[in-house]
């Protein structure tokens, strides 16, 4: 049997860190003080935090919408609520940012 090695403290942080970052643009995304244009185009934030969010967050976030109706809006646009944004295909990727008229 093999023992489980300890997960490092630093890896515990770095995580802990890009979840607090993920929330807080969510919250301002939510809160209009920021776009969805330049959340995506944001080079520094997008591989560190935003790459790996669900695209149901990203959506659920955007004022007016919920969860509910964020994974009517993926339905329609034939993506799976489990995708994440650098999961994405150039097709999903392009209807997508064609649905929420991003300017990229």
């Amino acid at each position: 049997m093999q023992k489980n090695n300890p997960v490092p403290f630093s890896d515990i942080e770095n995580a802990r860190n890009i979840r607090k970052m993920r929330s807080v643009i969510k919250a301002n995304i939510k809160s209009s003080n920021i776009s969805i244009e330049k959340v995506l185009s944001d080079k520094d934030n997008y591989e560190k935090c935003i790459a790996n969010m669900k695209l149901i967050d990203l959506v659920g976030s955007l004022p007016g919408y919920g969860k509910k109706s964020g994974e009517k809006i993926l339905a329609k646009l034939k993506i799976s609520c489990c995708k994440t944004v650098k999961g994405l295909g150039k097709k999903q990727y392009a209807s997508f940012i064609d649905y929420f008229n991003v300017k990229l």
